[in-house]
Parts: structure tokens; C-alpha cells; sequence
């Protein structure tokens, strides 16, 4: 009987061992993590070490397991073994899912790409850096700490950033280039994706050339603490990164804090480009003054799961920076000598909250809805002092962003809808000061003295679904109601409030049609971006010659956009080819202008020019790209990106913002728990007659001739010791080549060392 018992006992044992499988990626067999099994209403998701437990299925239960990079696979719970394969997608970005709440129903064609942070890219230590990474984008340095992303000539106010289904661009988001990106912590993101179709349906203002849509990491049901430590060589950079995930019951937490101190940035010695003193005007042995930094973030998220149907998540980020110096003010010389004294940004601040509620209870009218309320508090400084004066120029910005968001999706038979409304609230307080360290003494302020403030309400739907066998439709369309308010007390201007109301109705259709291993894609949508408090209210300088002033007649600009794409996808080849032409409508530009009958004013005690921001004539931009990988074997994977912009007003002069051709290849290498990761960055020339009239390219910054080619070779080695433990080592331009990427200020690191470690217990 004894004997019974016990082999009854082994056999139970080895049953519910059985129950653990491990999803793991088909060509590098590594374990994949936040991978979804779903039957029906049952669920379970992969640990990181890819695990899942399947316990709660039963044998005869169809499971669907998908993840945002990964083909969807069905498969019976009696026919899995010990591990599932799954295959990778190509720039390609399935169904967004924020608690099983959609976003976008993308068909899997959509021309898009996804970024993991995994792997080797977890050694990028900003935001921009992790951007840069996908050859798509090209990232824009004024200064140190952070970057402004460029997507297809769509820069700044033109391209969203959204963090956790909230946008974060606000009411005083430039046209010039931007460093906002900064406030989100590379190493807290889940994943981070660039939207080109549907964006602007979806997300709204701003999504002219798209939206990239970062997810930070969500809570799991573990206890598991990660650490991790990196330091690079160029900049003496230290960055301390931990993450908790703890779960007890209903309710999971994450916490994480960053910090990163950067010391000045060096420059490469090799200049293979001949232009031996180009950039040197205030380094010292190669070495960057003025762009030493630190930053903070911090991250908590919780989830409470009321039961099988619904559940509660509040979510808490905060990102502060020190001071931060604006490098290319630095180098400014004026009369043969360095114009200031002082130039630089204060604290970096951005604090979101937000709380959504999510029911999984079927109706007729939906099969999910999320209810998101968001609050932000971003804060940000500029402090000015010429060479020549006593008196340091503060103006200082406070933004305070309230969201309110309902989202529902519903599926009849193949056929899937995404539709919602939603409100946005933004209040823009503005201050400033001349100060001498005992005193301070009135100064205009950048944005209006009186405060202003901006309202959005807006209702858009999207439905996907299949018109013939393998032809799928995708067709969206968004309606939004602004209403803006300025209130001046400036005796240089001839009115004291400004009003804009405006009503931007949006749509976009796209179609799809799968031929064997290859899909084709077409899409049209239109983007908007309505006039916001830095077009029509700011008054300022950019270069001490010139002062813009506000304009109460802007209207929306608004852009038209036509794209083919075409997706290739084997077993061991992936391709996709895309072929795009933007028009831009309305566009807004800064133009010489009369306030008052006078054509220049006095500003900041100089004489200057009189600008105002103006609604212009159309401007084209077209492209093609071109992305690939090629899976030689188990360990051998070689990929490949190029993207080419051409960019014209219709005066046939050259548009702003349009980086050169610029390209990427890499070959990784695993080698059991060893990857080896070599790639090589390449950008072409940019030459003196391709830069706009306007000087947003920054022509000054640049040589005689224009920007140089350049390109940096860069290996990384990854390392498991165990499940506990991964080094990873890297050399960032091996050949420590001078270079500037297009428009920068900055010259880009020279060689650099990175080692990091990261533990888990």
C-alpha cells in the first residue's frame, strides 16, 4: 500500500512539473518574458526566465501565446512538450495591449517598428541613445543630457511622445529641437514602439510624422529584485538602476530608481574627415566642457486585481535633472570673444500620476473598457548671463496636464473596433527675474504673464477587419475640439488676450493583402498639430539678433501621408521595404514680421528684428526604407537598416529637419549563454546647399561644406553566468572617429568602454 502511495505520489509530482513549460525564441533560444497564454477567459503569462504555468488549462484547450515581438501561435495544451518556439516579427507592431485594452487594432503589415530594451541594447543609457539604435530615427544634441528623436524630417512639436498611453508633449513644446525625451528612464521600459499609420487617430495633436509610444515595465506576479550597475569610460559615467518586483494575493508592485552621474564628454581624436579644428572651440583635450550632468527617475506601479474581470492600476513616475548646460550658447563668440557667462537649463522636472480601471465584463457594446485618469507636473528653467553683463536672466515654466480617457474595444467575428473620448486640461504659468545675486529686478517672461491655458475634448474610433480571404482594412478617423487662452501684460503689444479656437477633424485607411510569405500594405492618414502656447504666445531670442513675438491669427497645420510597404517573411529571411510621401499644409514657420508699424523692438536691452511664427506655403517630404534580417543558422543572425529623405518647400528650397541617407548593419553571434553583438553606423554626407534658410539645421555648427559622412564600428558582449548574473562589455567607436550627428551642437563620444552588471535575487 505504501508502495501505492508512493509511485501515485511520483506520478503527481511529475504531473504538475509537467504544468511548467518554457516559451523561448526560435532562432537565438533565448527565454522570452511577458509572453501571453490565453484561452478564452483563462490566462497565465512567462516569467524571465520564459516559465509558465499552464496548469489552469485544460487538455483539449486551444491556447493562443503572443507577445508584442513575436509571431502568434495557436497550439493544444495536449500537444505542447516542455518549450514553445516562437518566431520573430520585423518592424512589425501586433495589437498594443495596456491590460487588455487596445489601443490600435494593427494588422500585422502596419509599417512600424519595436524596440525591446533587452539584451544589448539595455547598455543604452538614455532614451535617445535607445532611439538611435533603430536606424529609423536620428537623435539631434544641443546638449548633454538627452536628445530630440527625428522621424522622416518630424521633430519636436511634430512627433508624440506618449509614456504609458498618456502623451506627454504639452502647451509649450517648441518647433526647435527638444531634450523631453530625457524624462524617461531607458532602463523602466517594457518596450517602446513608432507608430506612423493610425497615430494621429489615436493619439491626436502632435502625431504629424507619428508617435512613439514608449510602455514602462508593469508589475508581475514574482518576488524578484534586480540590480544593476554600468560604467562608461568616456564620460566617466556611473548609472545605479534597482527594480522590485513583489506580489502577494491580488496585489503586485513594481519599484525602480535610476541614477546617473555623467562627467564632460569626449570627443573622437580621429578626423577622418580633414576638418582638423572643427568643433575644438572650447575643448581641452578633446574634452567637452559644459556637458558634465546627473539625473534621477523613480518608478512605482500597482496592481490590484478585484477579480477575474477587473482590475485597478495606479502608476507614479518622477525624473529630475541638475543643471544642465546648453553647449552650443557656450560656444557662442561674439566681437572675438565667448559671448556668455552663463547658459544653461535648470532642474528637468517631470511628475506623472495615474490610475485606470479596467473591466473585462462583455456587453453589447463592448468587450473591454478602460477608464484612465493622469495628472503631469513638468517644471523647467532657463538662466542666461552675457560675458559683459552683471545681471543673470531667469524665466521659468510650470505646466500642470490633466487627462481623462475612455477607452473600449469590441470584436464581432473577425472584425475588431477600437473606439473612445477624452478630455485634456493644460494650465502654463510662466515667471521671471534679472538677478546680481542680492537683487532681483523685472524681466518679460517667455510665455504669457498672466497665464494661459488649453483644452482638448475628442471622440475617435477605429475598425480592422477582413474584406476578401487574405485582404484586410484598417479605417480610423478622430474629431477634435481645442480651445486656447492667453493673457498678455506686455506694453510692446497692441493686444492683452489671445483666443483660438479650433476644430480638426482627422481620418486614416489602411489596406492590407497577404500573399503567401509576403504581405503588401497601403495607407493613407492625415496628422495635425494645432497651434499651441509656444506658436502663438512665447516672446524670445534664439540668437540675440532677432525677437519673436506672438501672432493671435495662427491656424492648425496639417499633413497629408501616403505609404507602401512591402513585408517579407521566411523562416531564416525577414524584409520589409516602404516607400512614403508627407505633405505638409499650413505649415507653421518663423517669419520677419511689423508689430506696432516698427520692424524691430528692444529685447533683453538689445535691438533686435521683429519675427513672427506664420502659417506658410505647403512643403513635401518622400522616402523609402529599408529594413532586413537574415537568419544564417541557430547562432547567426545579420541585420540590416538604410533609410534615405528627401525634403522640399514649394519654393524648392530644402526643408528643415531632413537628416542625410544614413544606414546600419549588424551580425549577432550566440554562442550558449555568450552574444556577440558588431555593428556598424553609417551616416552620409549633409551638404552646405541641402541646410534650410531658417538656420533650425544649425548650419553654424556644422563645416564650411556642410556636415561630414562618418561612421563608427561598436561591439558588445553578453555574458549569463548564471540565472543570477549577465556581464555585458562594450566599445562604442572603436575607431574613435570625430563626427557630429546631423544638426548637433555636440560632437558625438569618442571610443568608449561600458561595463555593466546587472543581478537578480
Amino acid at each position: 500500500m505504501r508502495l501505492l502511495c508512493l509511485i501515485f505520489l511520483m506520478f503527481l509530482i511529475n504531473g504538475l512539473n509537467g504544468q511548467i513549460i518554457t516559451i523561448r525564441d526560435s532562432l537565438l533560444k533565448s527565454p522570452i518574458e511577458n509572453a501571453n497564454l490565453i484561452f478564452e477567459k483563462i490566462g497565465a503569462s512567462s516569467n524571465v526566465k520564459g516559465e509558465a504555468n499552464i496548469t489552469v488549462f485544460k487538455k483539449n484547450n486551444v491556447i493562443q501565446i503572443t507577445h508584442l515581438n513575436y509571431k502568434t501561435k495557436k497550439i493544444a495544451k495536449k500537444n505542447i512538450r516542455q518549450t514553445v518556439y516562437l518566431s520573430q516579427k520585423l518592424n512589425i507592431l501586433p495589437t498594443i495591449i495596456l491590460n487588455d485594452v487596445t489601443k490600435i487594432p494593427l494588422p500585422k503589415s502596419n509599417a512600424i517598428f519595436t524596440i525591446r530594451p533587452s539584451g544589448v541594447k539595455l547598455l543604452e543609457s538614455s532614451v535617445a541613445g535607445l532611439l538611435a539604435s533603430a536606424s529609423q530615427v536620428t537623435v539631434q544634441e544641443s546638449q548633454a543630457g538627452g536628445g530630440s528623436p527625428n522621424y522622416r524630417g518630424m521633430e519636436a512639436n511634430r512627433l508624440l511622445l506618449v509614456v504609458d498611453e498618456i502623451p506627454i508633449n504639452n502647451a509649450i513644446y517648441r518647433s526647435g529641437h527638444l531634450q523631453s525625451s530625457a524624462t524617461i528612464n531607458p532602463f523602466f521600459i517594457e518596450s517602446a514602439s513608432l507608430i506612423s499609420g493610425p497615430a494621429s487617430v489615436a493619439y491626436g495633436n502632435g502625431s504629424m510624422g507619428g508617435a512613439l509610444v514608449f510602455y514602462t515595465k508593469k508589475p508581475s506576479n514574482i518576488n524578484k529584485l534586480f540590480l544593476h550597475q554600468q560604467f562608461e569610460s568616456n564620460s566617466n559615467t556611473v548609472i545605479t538602476n534597482m527594480q522590485a518586483f513583489y506580489h502577494k494575493k491580488k496585489l503586485s508592485h513594481i519599484s525602480g530608481f535610476s541614477l546617473k552621474s555623467a562627467g564632460n564628454l569626449s570627443m573622437g581624436r580621429n578626423r577622418m574627415h580633414g576638418y582638423n579644428e572643427w568643433g575644438k572651440e572650447l575643448s581641452k583635450n578633446n574634452e567637452q566642457p559644459y556637458t558634465n550632468y546627473e539625473q534621477a527617475d523613480f518608478i512605482h506601479k500597482s496592481n490590484y486585481k478585484i477579480n477575474t474581470f477587473n482590475s485597478i492600476a495606479v502608476n507614479t513616475q518622477y525624473s529630475i535633472s541638475s543643471n544642465i548646460y546648453r553647449f552650443d550658447k557656450m560656444n557662442d563668440i561674439k566681437n572675438g570673444a565667448q559671448k556668455y557667462n552663463q547658459w544653461y537649463y535648470g532642474p528637468q522636472i517631470r511628475f506623472l500620476q495615474s490610475i485606470n480601471y479596467v473591466s473585462k465584463n462583455k456587453t453589447i457594446a463592448f468587450d473591454n473598457i478602460k477608464f484612465l485618469l493622469a495628472f503631469q507636473n513638468i517644471k523647467e528653467s532657463r538662466h542666461v548671463q552675457t560675458i559683459d553683463s552683471e545681471l543673470l536672466n531667469n524665466r521659468k515654466e510650470h505646466v500642470n496636464l490633466y487627462d481623462a480617457n475612455i477607452d473600449l474595444n469590441k470584436k464581432i467575428k473577425k472584425t475588431k473596433i477600437i473606439y473612445g473620448v477624452g478630455a485634456r486640461h493644460q494650465n502654463v504659468n510662466s515667471s521671471a527675474y534679472l538677478s546680481d545675486g542680492q537683487s532681483t529686478f523685472y524681466n518679460p517672461t517667455r510665455y504669457p504673464e498672466k497665464g494661459s491655458a488649453v483644452q482638448d475634448v475628442f471622440a475617435y474610433g477605429q475598425v480592422a477587419f477582413n474584406i476578401y480571404k487574405d485582404v484586410n482594412l484598417l479605417i480610423g478617423a478622430r474629431l477634435n475640439k481645442e480651445r486656447l487662452i492667453a493673457k498678455f501684460n506686455n506694453p510692446f503689444l497692441d493686444f492683452d488676450t489671445i483666443k483660438n479656437n479650433n476644430v480638426s477633424f482627422v481620418k486614416s485607411i489602411l489596406l492590407s493583402y497577404k500573399i503567401k510569405a509576403s504581405t503588401l500594405s497601403l495607407s493613407y492618414y492625415d496628422g495635425f498639430r494645432n497651434p499651441n502656447i509656444d506658436d502663438i504666445g512665447k516672446i524670445f531670442s534664439k540668437d540675440g539678433e532677432n525677437v519673436l513675438v506672438p501672432n493671435a491669427t495662427l491656424e492648425p497645420e496639417y499633413s497629408n501621408n501616403l505609404e507602401a510597404s512591402l513585408n517579407i517573411s521566411s523562416k531564416f529571411v525577414k524584409i520589409k521595404i516602404a516607400l512614403f510621401k508627407n505633405k505638409i499644409y499650413n505649415a507653421i514657420s518663423r517669419e520677419y514680421a511689423v508689430l506696432n508699424g516698427a520692424d524691430s523692438m528692444i529685447y533683453d536691452g538689445e535691438m533686435m528684428r521683429i519675427q513672427m511664427n506664420k502659417n506658410i506655403s505647403a512643403a513635401n517630404i518622400r522616402g523609402v526604407s529599408f529594413s532586413g534580417t537574415i537568419g544564417v543558422n541557430s547562432r547567426f543572425l545579420i541585420k540590416a537598416n538604410c533609410n534615405y529623405l528627401k525634403g522640399i518647400t514649394n519654393e524648392n528650397k530644402p526643408l528643415a529637419r531632413i537628416p542625410p541617407f544614413n544606414s546600419k548593419l549588424g551580425i549577432n553571434y550566440k554562442l550558449n549563454d555568450h552574444l556577440f553583438d558588431f555593428y556598424t553606423d553609417y551616416n552620409a554626407w549633409k551638404r552646405a546647399d541641402e541646410y534650410d534658410d531658417a538656420g533650425i539645421d544649425n548650419f553654424s555648427e556644422a563645416t564650411q561644406d556642410g556636415n561630414p559622412c562618418w561612421y563608427t564600428l561598436n561591439l558588445i558582449y553578453s555574458n549569463k553566468i548564471d540565472n543570477s548574473l549577465t556581464l555585458m562589455l562594450g566599445i562604442k567607436n572603436m575607431l574613435d572617429v570625430h563626427y557630429k550627428v546631423f544638426s548637433s551642437s555636440l560632437s558625438a563620444g569618442g571610443r568608449n568602454f561600458i561595463l555593466s552588471l546587472r543581478a537578480s535575487f
